[in-house]
């Protein structure tokens, strides 16, 4: 049964990878087709051209011949149209990708209240697309956010931290100081640098409680850290650069270009 599964699979695969092929094969067919039928036709042209200004014109074409050659020439030119239509919505394509990353990650303009915390300027911020919320009669800089690494280690639940995150079912933060975690066992000493998680009380935040300023719903001196652990990454929060997406040097508070 294996073998069998393994040879469908096999020739599935094959079956995949001759169908792309074959889709290759076409389009370079048709490509080189258009390109020999614009090279003929202008070269055909050109030596009339040529002769006519020698002062030994060609006869008209015969009707038939003229509507063949300008179906000829409609051909490369549809096919010029159509690489020109997938390369201007390949590029609208990526401008809007590149608008909707500098929405996405981006620095805080100025200090903002995030529930219990405030946001100080200048922190890197982000967030689920805000593009989808345009609806809405607000437009808040933490609008859907996901995760904050702060320009300065800021105090939440009573301990300092570097960066948070409040995506998925709980709070995690990076930690910028030891911390005491009591736990069923005993206590538990988690180092600098540590990833501290805070479950939400309700296992999901609604998109109703994470899109209304100044959420509310972010009480984490309410809530109680349950694990901490160690993270090479810490929480990763995301930035964007000359040279695309990047993650800024975890255990240390994000510095804003200058």
């Amino acid at each position: 049964m294996f073998f069998a599964n393994s040879g469908l699979y096999a020739i599935q695969q094959i079956g995949i990878t001759g169908a792309v092929g074959g889709i290759f094969a076409i389009v370079y067919l048709i490509t080189l087709l258009a390109i020999i039928i614009a090279s003929v036709l202008l070269l055909w042209g050109l030596w009339r051209l040529m002769k006519a200004r020698q002062g030994l014109p060609r006869k008209p074409l015969h009707p038939a011949l003229r509507i063949l050659v300008i179906i000829l020439g409609i051909y490369p030119v549809c096919i010029v149209m159509m690489y020109l239509q997938i390369w201007y919505g390949n590029y609208k394509q990526e401008q809007a990708y590149k608008a909707e990353t500098l929405r996405r990650y981006t620095e805080l303009k100025a200090d903002t209240r995030f529930g219990e915390i405030v946001v100080p300027a200048g922190s890197l911020i982000n967030r689920g697309d805000p593009e989808r919320f345009s609806h809405l009669p607000y437009n808040d800089p933490l609008l859907a956010l996901e995760s904050i690494r702060f320009q300065m280690a800021t105090p939440i639940a009573g301990v300092l931290a570097h960066a948070l995150s409040v995506e998925g079912a709980s709070l995690t933060i990076e930690l910028a100081e030891k911390y005491q975690l009591d736990t069923p066992e005993g206590p538990e000493l988690c180092p600098t640098g540590h990833i501290l998680q805070f479950p939400f009380p309700v296992r999901h935040i609604s998109d109703e409680q994470r899109t209304e300023p100044p959420y509310t719903w972010f009480r984490p001196s309410d809530w109680q850290a349950n694990t901490c652990f160690d993270s090479v990454s810490g929480v990763m929060v995301m930035h964007v650069n000359q040279d695309g997406i990047y993650f800024p040097e975890a255990g240390k508070p994000y510095t804003p270009k200058q």
